[in-house]
């Protein structure tokens, strides 16, 4: 009988170079789900495509070689080939794909361990493949009770409490110092990594004026183009930070309908672009500022800038999270000024990834006990124990009716009435255990499972097997 299987690669086995060139978004996603159903190599498929992963979780039907088959879809897909090759793949079968999935869920296979956009990710997966027809009765189980372990986890354990990087600890510390970021102005200076993970939690949290000052202004016009579409919705910071730690990724910046929902300038908060030049100007009118160019001299300068913050005479919070330190040190003298430091955010990012740590026995104590039961529900919808139960409930109707009615007949006619309801029963069961097992022989998994799962729902067979 076929099985249940997984192939992807992750940020483990492949370098994002690889990832990059396998990877989907949405809307191929869409289309490969599309060729997949009008195909009949996989009965059931669901294609997971995040910014660390690219996973296809299929019940095969005839192929011999998924990962081949999956690769040569992408290259007709993408109009080249894929810069990727077999050995980079793992696959998962049965039992260990559905653990996989649960631990994927559970944000315990994630590059940031205990990331809550992850379980988003999932759900959006799972939307685009019920939407193509490709999930049917194993998938949809195995994707709900993935659902549930990762809900599990972010409620039992603490493995996704607190930032877990700098730019997600520096915008937590904003929020705290400035009471809301909603409707805050701020002032980003620079635009690597960090400058833009903080942009995009920043953005994400209800920011709003933003401003990108950068020495070369092509870059930062790369990073608003980066946040030129809204979120569909508010994440929290654990959400927003998910599993790319980077806001280039378009798995990340857009994920099942919301891909294709034009952008709504009414709530999508003015974005401008200037030079380091601007900065003394800009400087009275913002809220926040994040620094992180990676220049080796201070570019927030304090002779610069200090006359300017005087005369705004309001509260600023500066994030300093560049090496060297972009901020000039006196600046923290000046009324209302408030400089926060990469030294400040660090040890509090240490001690949230410690804290995640300690709680990935518990997370992966919940993963194992929700596998064994995923399990168990597999082995009983086997179409050898479903029959052997119906014929053991069938022979407890029939037992139990002799128990209550024989005192009414004569000992000659209890043995007849016994004889009659054994040949109906065997009767009444013929038919039904010709069709389970023709199903066992023949027919697509996903079929075989939905009718042994009616059948024991049924006759409340699962009970019965409990009392054995």
């Amino acid at each position: 009988m076929t099985e249940l299987s997984v192939i992807g690669l992750n940020h483990d086995t492949a370098p994002v170079a690889v990832r990059g060139e396998v990877a989907l978004g949405p809307d191929l996603v869409r289309r490969l789900l599309r060729r997949l159903h009008a195909e009949d190599a996989f009965e059931e498929a669901l294609v997971l495509d995040t910014c660390n992963r690219t996973e296809v979780y299929f019940v095969a039907r005839r192929t011999d070689d998924p990962v081949a088959y999956f690769l040569g879809h992408v290259e007709r897909l993408k109009g080249k080939p894929a810069a990727a090759e077999p050995p980079l793949f793992y696959r998962y079968d049965g039992l260990e794909a559905a653990e996989h999935l649960f631990r994927v869920a559970a944000s315990l296979d994630s590059q940031v361990i205990g990331e809550h956009q992850i379980l988003g990710q999932v759900k959006a997966a799972y939307r685009l493949a019920v939407e193509a027809h490709t999930a049917r009765f194993l998938l949809n189980r195995l994707l709900h009770w993935a659902f549930r372990v990762g809900k599990r986890v972010q409620t039992e354990t603490d493995l996704g409490r607190g930032a877990a990087s700098v730019a997600q600890a520096a915008v937590e510390r904003a929020r705290r110092e400035l009471g809301t970021l909603e409707g805050r102005t701020v002032l980003l200076v620079g635009a690597g990594k960090n400058a833009r993970s903080a942009a995009r939690i920043l953005r994400a949290s209800g920011a709003g004026r933003l401003v990108i000052a950068n020495r070369t202004l092509d870059h930062a016009r790369r990073v608003a183009r980066d946040l030129a579409r809204p979120p569909a919705k508010k994440f929290t910071l654990s959400e927003v930070e998910g599993e790319a730690g980077d806001a280039s990724c378009p798995a990340l910046k857009q994920s099942g309908d919301e891909a294709n929902a034009p952008p709504a300038a009414d709530r999508t908060p003015p974005l401008q672009i200037v030079g380091l030049d601007a900065l003394p100007r800009l400087i009275a009118e913002v809220d926040l500022v994040v620094a992180s160019t990676g220049s080796p001299d201070a570019v927030l300068d304090y002779d610069a800038l200090a006359e300017p913050i005087r005369r705004a005479a309001r509260d600023l919070v500066i994030l300093d999270i560049a090496v060297p330190r972009d901020a000039d040190p006196r600046l923290a003298r000046l009324p209302g000024v408030r400089l926060i430091t990469l030294d400040d955010l660090a040890h509090v990012v240490e001690e949230n990834l410690e804290r995640r740590r300690a709680e990935i026995p518990r997370a992966e104590r919940i993963v194992a006990e929700e596998t064994r039961a995923f399990g168990r529900w597999m082995s009983s919808l086997q179409v050898a124990p479903t029959i052997r139960l119906l014929q053991k409930r069938l022979d407890q109707v029939r037992e139990d009716l002799l128990r209550q009615h024989g005192s009414r007949f004569s000992d000659a006619d209890r043995d007849q009435l016994a004889q009659f309801t054994e040949s109906l029963c065997k009767r009444i069961l013929h038919d039904p255990l010709v069709f389970l097992r023709g199903l066992a022989q023949d027919a697509p998994l996903s079929d075989t499972l939905a009718a042994a799962d009616l059948v024991r729902r049924l006759f409340d067979l699962d009970a019965l097997e409990e009392g054995e």
